[in-house]
């Protein structure tokens, strides 16, 4: 039997379930097809589908993420504290769906320092990294855009697009890492968890994205929005693969 609380998050859950689109997302997905699906292949995640795993680009990768990792739940806590209950139609949902998924995210820093350790990286040595431009550039702009921009605005380019490509690239990879750590591993946790969810997240995301945009202006900030963290997390994975095959 669900607790309470488990329930009402479930709840929640199959009130935000996929509904038809609007034109003007139909239009967005049409127009942000080609960069997701940039990001989602990016040269490190491509090549991982065709050859093992190359542990010293991925070690770069796992102490460079760390940041945006760790900061997740609060950029969502800064999404949270823009909602409403009972001021608009169904915002309760969007605030009830944003506490439980800051709850679900607690244990992800932790999972993510088992693959870290897993692929031989001490705690220590991803808690203290100091992330490259391109990694810190993403981490701001997410900060930035929980922080300033509307609710749309942040959960479009936080939820639906840093989660939905992340859901997909861990799917991509899962299969090479299950290789590499053996079957059952806890350094698989992370990647495991993001690639059986994160098909649901970004589409609840994206309802809520429908709920809560209310102007022809804030349907292009949207777009904007999501279209700047694809483009942000695109680049900062080719800056690490690039610096690993310079041999910085």
């Amino acid at each position: 039997m669900l607790s309470p609380r488990s329930q009402r998050h479930k709840e929640v859950k199959d009130s935000l379930k996929a509904t038809p689109h609007p034109v003007w997302v139909e239009d967005m997905l049409e127009a942000l097809a080609d960069q997701w699906k940039a990001a989602v292949y990016a040269p490190p995640i491509a090549r991982t589908l065709t050859e093992p795993v190359d542990p010293e680009t991925w070690g770069r990768l796992i102490r460079e993420f760390f940041c945006v990792v760790e900061a997740f739940p609060k950029y969502m806590g800064l999404s949270l504290a823009k909602t409403t209950y009972g001021q608009t139609p169904r915002d309760f949902l969007v605030r009830d769906w944003l506490i439980g998924n800051i709850r679900v995210e607690a244990l992800h820093v932790r999972w993510y320092l088992d693959w870290a350790a897993g692929h031989g990286i001490s705690a220590s040595e991803v808690t203290s990294h100091r992330p490259c431009p391109e990694v810190a550039s993403l981490f701001d702009w997410l900060w930035s855009v929980s922080y300033r921009g509307s609710l749309a605005e942040a959960v479009g380019a936080v939820n639906y697009a840093i989660e939905g490509i992340t859901g997909e690239w861990s799917r991509l990879v899962l299969p090479a890492f299950t290789t590499l750590y053996g079957e059952g591993s806890k350094a698989l946790m992370w990647l495991s968890a993001h690639a059986n969810y994160d098909d649901a997240h970004p589409r609840e995301a994206l309802e809520i994205v429908k709920l809560a945009t209310t102007s022809a202006e804030e349907i292009r900030r949207v777009q904007s929005s999501i279209a700047r963290s694809l483009e942000l997390f695109e680049r900062a994975f080719r800056a690490c693969n690039a610096s690993v095959r310079a041999g910085s």
